[in-house]
């Protein structure tokens, strides 16, 4: 489900996986964490809280070109 803009989450059936917005410093490959879904409401809290990590780090013009979209 795609929940904000570079905030992909999808599941397995197992777990809820979602990029954190890390590389890993010696491959560079994206680093994802992930939660089971047998404990939904704790992985809806930490993806509401990467949402607002994304949407604090919007830069003041991409603001402006959503508001006017």
């Amino acid at each position: 489900m795609s929940v904000w803009r570079e905030l992909l989450v999808w599941t397995d059936g197992t777990v809820y996986r979602w990029w954190t917005g890390h590389l890993s410093p010696k491959t560079r490959r994206r680093l994802y964490t992930a939660y089971g879904v047998d404990n939904p409401a704790t992985a809806a809290r930490c993806v509401a809280h990467r949402r607002e990590e994304l949407q604090q780090a919007r830069t003041p013009s991409e603001s402006i070109v959503e508001q006017m979209s």
